[in-house]
């Protein structure tokens, strides 16, 4: 069964990349909106359980003047009900992150609203700064205010250009639509997300389970099955939405930063890996100024024929119908299959002023990549 579903996505792959490399905005199919209904569909029925739990409620408080027995029973009924509303309930999204104002970083802001308005987004976007070598655009807090997370290992690690090409990249979502950042789609994943993790029973305890524990918990995670299933079909629904919108972010990142910058920018992506050798040198053999600097510095003297197995790797990687990012190779036969030359450019000057006014931040985000870099190294 894996197999077939891993052929079926593979074929699903090629074909969005061959449509969007004959066609710079290509139709594609609209299965995303099956997955809209499917995420209404659950949200109607948490809301339903809520509901009836908070009914049960009223009438084991003497609603509709019951016997006693039969408000003890409501009542016994309504505590898992509201116990799993509350647990299961879709939460505000929150992001975590240093938070990065204008003041801290007048020469980021003033780029990163070029760079906006080159992409046609004009809504103000709040910046995050985290540890990894990594970027992402959400929406935060209950008036889903876009918020960007720049990992600031990936920035050290990016040219000039390449830095425009992933600041478009990321506004370029708040432009092109992702049916995950919908607020129907998103609730939904939250609602099966935690009813799996209520049902799923606790890997230790289940351990040290009795007989008549480990055939609850056996029932529990069949029952599990039904949320757990839900989710994949959910994302399986919308997930060719979702790579679609990574390859409209990538070529209009293209047009604005240019395409070799955002080919750069991908190519750079196939080495993230490196920040936990950079890490490790850092801690052992400093010289540097500080981690990502030294993670710069590799990525600048990587021999080519690394770069070029990195590459190969890259092309053998296949992705599943529920993953959101096409696969690295993919986008970059898309984003070079429509050269285009940069609307947006930023000077070296300019980077280094960038720079020097995220220097304070590098102590304490240095030190978080370091211990999350333990931490998987412990396990």
């Amino acid at each position: 069964m894996d197999r077939v579903w891993q052929r079926v996505a593979d074929r699903e792959a090629a074909r969005l990349r061959d449509l969007f490399t004959a066609h710079a905005s290509p139709t594609v199919p609209p299965r995303a909106a099956l997955g809209h209904a499917l995420a209404a569909l659950v949200l109607l029925g948490f809301a339903a359980l809520a509901l009836l739990g908070g009914w049960l409620l009223l009438r084991a408080l003497g609603l509709g003047g019951l016997s006693q027995g039969t408000r003890i029973a409501c009542g016994l009924g309504a505590l898992p009900l509201l116990l799993f509303a509350w647990t299961a309930r879709p939460r505000v999204h929150r992001i975590e992150g240093a938070r990065l104002t204008e003041a801290q970083a007048p020469e980021l802001h003033a780029l990163l609203r070029r760079v906006g308005e080159a992409a046609g987004v004009t809504r103000p976007v709040r910046i995050v700064l985290t540890p990894e070598a990594n970027a992402f655009m959400g929406l935060h807090g209950p008036r889903r205010e876009p918020t960007l997370g720049l990992g600031l290992a990936l920035w050290y690690g990016l040219g000039p250009q390449e830095r425009v090409a992933l600041l478009a990249h990321e506004l370029a979502h708040l432009k092109n639509g992702d049916p995950t950042r919908s607020g129907l789609v998103h609730h939904a994943l939250t609602v099966l997300e935690q009813t799996v993790s209520v049902l799923w029973p606790d890997p230790i305890m289940e351990a040290r389970a009795t007989l008549p524990e480990k055939v609850g918990n056996l029932l529990l995670k069949g029952a599990a099955l039904l949320p757990l299933g839900l989710a994949h079909l959910l994302l399986g629904l919308v997930g060719a939405g979702q790579q679609a919108a990574e390859y409209r972010a990538d070529l209009l990142a293209a047009r604005v930063a240019g395409s070799a910058a955002k080919a750069g920018l991908l190519d750079r992506l196939h080495m993230a890996h490196l920040l936990d050798s950079a890490l490790h040198k850092q801690r052992h053999q400093p010289q540097r100024p500080h981690a990502f600097a030294e993670f710069r510095h590799m990525l600048d003297t990587l021999p080519p024929a690394q770069w070029q197995r990195a590459r190969q790797e890259q092309a053998q990687h296949r992705v599943r119908l529920d993953q959101s990012h096409p696969p690295t190779a993919d986008r970059l036969q898309v984003v070079q299959a429509w050269p285009s030359a940069p609307q947006c450019t930023l000077s070296s000057a300019e980077a280094a002023r960038i720079d020097a006014e995220l220097l304070p931040f590098v102590p304490d985000l240095e030190a978080a990549a370091t211990e999350a870099y333990r931490d998987r190294i412990s396990r």
